[in-house]
């Protein structure tokens, strides 16, 4: 029943969660903060040891999605054009990357789904019980996920079409990525004993066309 306190706490900010949802600064937190894990228990927050890490407001597993979508990847991007500046490279990082951000969408879904399976259950043994206050606020929580569920479709379909907010992560990767070989070919021109170090032709011309 702990997961089920949790998810019923009569606080504000879970019952605006429907018309509230989260909106991660974009250089607040770095991919390697965030994971998807169990629904912490109202143990485990009381002692203040959440089991699912998030940068902003809710608690719930949508922020995490967030924080990816909302987070610039320019200057990781700029530093790999200076490591290798070619298209095969900055393809091959912002294919990661994307797979990456899709196999995250995977995971909080699958989340999501577990939750709304167990409210669900515990809804029809409460309404079997006479439960009916009981039902009403667990009805309420199933609307979250709901909520939730369909804002994570759409997310993930703008994502997948490089559409809205969601192109975010991949267009500042690349945008950086094109500034990293734009400052090579400014500093081998300033700068000709450098000159065998510079990006050849094509694949400069390539890339500026690209962008």
């Amino acid at each position: 029943m702990g997961f089920f306190s949790f998810l019923n706490r009569k606080n504000e900010s879970n019952r605006n969660m429907m018309t509230a949802l989260p909106v991660i600064e974009p250089q607040t937190s770095s991919l390697e903060e965030f994971e998807v894990k169990p629904t912490p228990t109202a143990d485990e927050t009381s002692q203040k040891s959440r089991s699912l890490t998030v940068s902003y407001a809710t608690g719930w597993p949508i922020d995490i999605i967030y924080g990816y979508l909302h987070k610039n990847y320019e200057d990781k991007g700029f530093d790999d054009a200076m490591l290798k500046n070619d298209l095969a490279f900055r393809d091959m990082n912002m294919n990661i990357l994307r797979n990456k951000i899709l196999m995250v969408f995977r995971e909080i879904n699958l989340n999501y789904d577990v939750m709304q399976h167990k409210v669900e259950t515990q809804m029809a043994t409460c309404r079997a019980a006479g439960l009916l206050t009981t039902v009403s606020d667990i009805e309420k929580t199933l609307t979250i996920i709901n909520t939730h569920k369909e804002e994570l479709r759409q997310l993930e379909n703008d994502f997948r079409n490089n559409e809205n907010e969601a192109s975010i992560p991949l267009q500042t990767y690349e945008c950086g990525f094109l500034r990293g070989v734009a400052t090579i070919a400014k500093t081998v021109a300033e700068h000709p004993m450098n000159a065998g170090q510079m990006p050849s032709f094509s694949t400069m011309d390539t890339v500026m066309k690209s962008a």
